[in-house]
Order: structure tokens, then sequence, then C-alpha cells
């Protein structure tokens, strides 16, 4: 058997080696100028968007309510007692203090009244007198003792129920008000019952109003507002009534805001409105540009979560300023929003962001 040279073996041998080396370097520093090459070409491809970290900040939210003026007390005044109006010391759309007398009924036969049932009065206290004397000496019995007692206890009330008739025949104004409609005339005869004026009380005066049920639970009693009316006034009431149920039809509660209104200027029927500063809560304020519309048509921003990745956020829009909206934040105390480049965004893609400076 014939062997090679051993000297012209090994150095085949040893340039094999070499080349296969070589080989394997430049195959590995290919692949990886491969690989470098093809993630410069994929973040080269990424979306370049603009972004900015929104933190919260506490917010009142000014609930406007509408309604209209209502007089605080209205009353219409009966006659007590039937006679002829012999005297009338009012005029219709005039205010009237509490305590002045704006008519008289004919007090004559109520005069007369008084003073017959006060004679029997006398009388039947004397028989009393003496029923009770002759019954502690025993000349009377049990009976004939309460008999007189009953009659006069009787007379009694007579009396005083004669008396409250008399007074009856004077018209008292009970409060402070406008005397808004009149419905007799001098001379006119009246009947237990018939109306004779329509008063009512302008001091306070409330502005009512209906609340959602969205904000009731909001509202206190003794809680102020600002308030404007169509008249011209401005100026500040509280809440002095919240209804407990709301109404059937409009699922809405009624609440009455308290006015002072001492020069009487403001009038019931007058239509107006009044703001409530609500509990402040936290917010984010953003600027309406940034407002996007998924593909069911809700309002939302777009937000960075994760990997720099891209996700569709609704929002609940708490007021609207005219600059910005104040949205709710949920549970959040900061959010990451695209600022620019949005409305090319898509939800699930992985942008390049660049932040605000």
């Amino acid at each position: 058997m014939n062997f090679p040279n051993n000297k012209k073996f090994f150095s085949t041998k040893k340039i094999l080696l070499v080349f296969g080396l070589v080989l394997f370097i430049f195959s590995f520093f290919r692949e990886n100028e491969s690989i470098e090459k093809e993630q410069i070409k994929d973040k080269k491809q990424l979306f370049k968007v603009e972004a900015r970290v929104f933190k919260t900040s506490l917010f009142s939210e000014s609930l406007v309510l509408r309604g209209f003026t209502e007089a605080s007390r209205m009353v219409t005044i009966k006659s007590q007692v039937e006679g002829k109006i012999s005297s009338l010391n009012f005029d219709r759309g005039t205010h009237v203090k509490a305590g002045e007398q704006i008519l008289l009924i004919d007090p004559e036969d109520k005069v007369a009244k008084v003073k017959e049932m006060e004679a029997l009065l006398d009388q039947r206290k004397k028989e009393y007198e003496v029923a009770e004397k002759l019954f502690k000496k025993g000349f009377r019995s049990e009976l004939n003792l309460s008999k007189s007692r009953v009659n006069f206890e009787k007379a009694l009330a007579t009396y005083e129920k004669s008396q409250v008739e008399l007074n009856n025949t004077r018209i008292i104004i009970p409060f402070d008000s406008f005397l808004e409609k009149s419905f007799v005339e001098l001379g006119d005869y009246l009947k237990k019952g018939d109306k004779i004026v329509k008063i009512v009380d302008l001091d306070p005066i409330f502005l009512t109003t209906t609340v959602s049920e969205k904000y009731i639970n909001q509202l206190k009693f003794g809680q102020k507002g600002e308030v404007f009316l169509k008249n011209g006034y401005k100026g500040v009431g509280k809440i002095n009534y919240i209804s407990a149920t709301a109404d059937t039809e409009t699922k809405k509660f009624e609440v009455q805001v308290e006015l002072k209104n001492s020069n009487k200027k403001i009038f019931s029927g007058i239509t107006g409105e009044v703001t409530i500063k609500l509990k402040p809560k936290k917010s984010f304020f953003i600027p309406s540009s940034i407002i996007s519309l998924d593909e069911n048509g809700d309002i939302g921003i777009k937000t960075i979560e994760g990997d720099n990745i891209v996700k569709f956020l609704n929002i609940s829009i708490i007021s609207d300023t005219g600059s910005g909206y104040w949205i709710n934040s949920g549970d959040r105390e900061n959010i990451t929003v695209i600022t620019r480049g949005q409305d090319y965004a898509l939800e699930g893609d992985t942008v390049d962001i660049e932040f605000e400076k």
C-alpha cells in the first residue's frame, strides 16, 4: 500500500481548517449584519406619533338647572261668618303688612249675639253656684248638680263661639304679602266659605327646577348655587327642598332653591337657571383636538399601553370648557395619550413614540 507524503497531507489539512474557520466567521458576521439590517428595516416601518402624559386634577362639575320662580306661600282668605261687607280697606296689586285689617263684615248682629250669650252665661253660672251650695247642705241631689254644671259649660262654650264669630268679622292679613286678587266688593253679602282675597308671599321666593337621577344624590339641603333670572336678577340661593320621589313620566326629581326677595322685585313665574358646583373629583383635562371616534362612532382617545401599543379608550365627558374637555379619570392617576398622529394609528398597532417637549 502507498501512503501520501505526511508533510504534504498535513499542510493540505491545515489549509482546509483555516478555510473552514474563515468561512464560518464570515457567515456569522453576515448573519448578524442581516439581522441588524432587518431590525433597522422594521424600526423604520413603525409609525411615529407624538404623545403626552396627562395627570389627574380636582375638578368641580357645574350643574346647570333651569326652572321658574314660585311664591313661597299662596293663600286664599275665605269668610268664616255670614254678613254684609261694611268696610273695604285694600287695593288689589298692593303689598300689605301682617296684622293689617283689610275688610270688615257688619258686626251688629254678632255684637248682639255676644251680649245675649253673656247674659245667658251669667244666669247659668249663678244657677250652678246655687245648686252647688244646696248640694253641700244636702238639699239637692248629685244629679241636679251635674245638670246645672252641664248647662253652665254649654253656655260658656256658646259665649266663646259668639266671641269668635265677632272677631271673624274683621279680616286680618296673616303675613306680609302681595294682594294678588279680590273676589268681593263693598256691600256684598258673604256666606261662610266665600272667597275674599288671594294673597302671595314673595319673600322668600323659590326657583323650582328638576334634576335627573344621575345627579340627585350629589345635591343636599342648604347647598348654594348662583341664580340668574330672565328679569336680570343675579344672586345666590340655597336648596331648601329636594323631593324624595321622581316624576313618573320624566323620571326627574323636584328641587327648590330659596332666594331672598325683601324688595319684592322678583315675581312668581319668571324663568331662570341656577348653577350648582358639585363635589370636586379627580379628572383629566384634555384638548379637544385629541378626541377620536372608534368604528362604532363612540367618542374616546388613543392611549399608549404596554410595549408602545395603541389602545382606544372610551371617555365620559364631564364638562366642555370650549378649549378642551374635563373627562372622568376612572381609577387612573395618569394616562399617556397620542396627541399627534392619532388619526392614522390603529388600535393594536405598535408605534414609535416621541413625547411632547
